[in-house]
């Protein structure tokens, strides 16, 4: 790592992180302020403005009873499809950092890329999705990227993502996590959390970014911490930059599929030009565009 992108790590890892979004915003003036307009014209119901305020208030929203039916179906089969090829999925796999997963979704993407009529992307691109997201960003999203990925127990220790941590990719970090399989017991490794208020008790530790539980519970109360055990396609939204969170603690025997969906507010807070991670279909719309950022 060079010392101008170390220097990045370090800052983007504390309040400092605001100035270098106002920075980057100031060379995307142009499309932010479209990225507002278009935001404007959405036709957002009170049920999603709620869910948006909640979002914004507390660093998540309980978003199940706004997925859509149809989307929902085919989402589920879906996922009920690809239960069934974990051990090759395994072998495509293009990162294995975290050895407790495996990432189901690689061997579908041709030249690095999901095509925009792929159920999991379409189900990230659904309007409820979009509205609430928009809303409490203020402007229309920028979608990162979508994962799928199932969770087994390894009998090693605690790491990555198992520990709690916030993520930093930018300023605010909102992911749609969907549950593809019944997470109903702590053994089933659900994702767990702090809403924003106790995470504000933590503050932001001068060295590392992964932390144990003990070091978490000398700040926090146990008492604060929200653990999402739920049936199969409950769905939640979670600003992971703003709510110290962990997961994946699976216990023998058992596994979790959850899939994931991440955006932004343009423009990322990281510079260079990351290629998009997703491919546009004959019926993707402007706005869907605009939200994949092609």
């Amino acid at each position: 790592m060079g010392l101008v992108s170390r220097a990045l790590w370090h800052v983007n890892r504390s309040p400092l992180r605001h100035a270098v979004k106002a920075g980057v915003n100031m060379w995307h003036l142009s499309e932010k302020r479209e990225r507002m307009r278009q935001q404007s014209l959405l036709n957002v119901t009170p049920e999603e403005k709620a869910k948006a305020a909640d979002l914004n208030r507390d660093g998540y929203a309980v978003v199940t009873e706004l997925m859509d039916q149809g989307v929902l179906k085919e989402f589920s089969d879906a996922g009920q499809a690809r239960l069934q090829g974990i051990a090759e999925a395994e072998t495509k796999q293009t990162s294995t950092r975290k050895k407790f997963w495996v990432r189901l979704l690689d061997a579908e993407m041709r030249n690095g890329q999901l095509s925009a009529d792929n159920v999991f992307v379409r189900y990230a691109l659904q309007p409820s999705v979009i509205n609430v997201i928009a809303t409490a960003l203020g402007e229309v999203p920028w979608l990162d990227y979508v994962l799928l990925s199932y969770s087994r127990h390894t009998g090693e220790d605690l790491q990555s993502s198992q520990l709690w941590h916030r993520d930093h990719d930018d300023v605010r970090v909102v992911k749609l996590f969907s549950y593809l399989t019944d997470v109903e017991t702590d053994d089933d490794g659900p994702f767990t959390f702090l809403p924003r208020q106790a995470t504000d008790k933590f503050g932001y530790p001068l060295l590392g970014s992964h932390f144990p539980d003990a070091e978490v519970f000398e700040k926090v109360s146990r008492s604060d911490v929200k653990v999402v055990r739920a049936p199969r396609l409950a769905s939640f939204m979670v600003d992971t930059a703003k709510c110290l969170h962990m997961g994946s603690r699976m216990a023998p025997g058992h596994g979790r599929l959850l899939y994931t969906a991440t955006y932004f507010a343009f423009p990322r807070i990281y510079p260079g030009g990351k290629k998009r991670p997703f491919s546009p279909a004959a019926s993707t719309t402007t706005l869907q565009k605009m939200v994949m950022g092609l």
